[in-house]
């Protein structure tokens, strides 16, 4: 088994950075904003940035290659994070330097590294566990290409060379058709998310037509929690009826996107030159 560190740069500074930015950002728009609903969905995105920015942080620091008899695998975050990928998927390899050149489709990246997923020129659609631009190795496979930065680069050359797996890419044909119906997570959370903001959406009508809510209703509220604003039980509902159908159009959109995305990365016709 042969195991090689992957090459750190200044890609640590670059997250870093974000992470602050981000704080900043929104630290400064929940103090300055009096207002309930603003508040909770900035509290709520400023987690989710630092979890999402997190992650790749934790993933740059401890990324490592690993050979053994039968496999590569991409290891990171103390071994949570796992990717294999088996010799006999391997179709060939080429080697890049300098600045990375590419689309980030996910992920955190530059022109220095890159992690997450990415069209890289000359490549295609690649899995990205680079952490310096010095030396970039790019597997491919059927399925996706994967990049990756090792700092013992002639070693990890060498036991390619050794498993007989040709140095060179050829054209990348995306024919595959995007079919995310078919795709059990996808229906699972996408399915789960619409249940929810039907609830939360219905609920209130529904409230509103058995009677069952006070006839003065709070429609806006501060910081704390305090209503601002008082309304009608009707225009309670509208409201709340009104957020659900601006998040379901939200949902739909965010779904479009992707498969619009998804669509052109498979129509595209990328050339690799060996």
């Amino acid at each position: 088994m042969l195991s090689f560190q992957s090459k750190k740069g200044s890609g640590i500074v670059y997250i870093i950075l974000i992470i602050v930015v981000t704080n900043v950002f929104i630290g400064a728009l929940i103090a300055l904003e009096d207002n309930y609903l603003i508040n909770t969905i900035s509290k709520g995105a400023l987690l989710a940035c630092n979890l999402y920015i997190m992650y790749y942080l934790l993933l740059y620091m401890s990324l490592s290659y690993v050979f053994d008899e039968d496999n590569f695998y991409i290891k990171g975050i103390f071994g949570l994070k796992k990717v294999k990928v088996p010799y006999e998927n391997i179709e060939a390899y080429t080697i890049e330097t300098g600045k990375i050149k590419g689309v980030r489709l996910s992920g955190v990246s530059n022109n220095n590294f890159a992690l997450g997923r990415s069209i890289i020129d000359k490549i295609g659609v690649t899995r990205m566990f680079v952490t310096e631009n010095d030396f970039v190795l790019y597997l491919k496979t059927s399925e996706i290409n994967y990049g990756v930065s090792p700092r013992e680069y002639v070693a990890l050359e060498k036991a390619l060379k050794d498993k007989n797996i040709p140095k060179g890419f050829y054209e990348n044909n995306f024919k595959k058709k995007v079919a995310l119906y078919k795709d059990k997570k996808f229906l699972f959370f996408f399915s789960l998310i619409s249940l929810i903001i039907i609830i939360m959406t219905l609920n209130p009508f529904i409230l509103y037509l058995t009677d069952k809510l006070p006839k003065t209703m709070p429609l806006s509220y501060d910081s704390a929690f305090k209503p601002v604003i008082y309304g009608t039980s009707k225009q309670f509902a509208f409201k709340q009826m009104v957020y659900g159908a601006l998040n379901m159009l939200i949902l739909f959109a965010c779904n479009m996107l992707l498969i619009f995305m998804l669509n052109m990365i498979k129509n595209l016709h990328i050339y690799i030159f060996i």
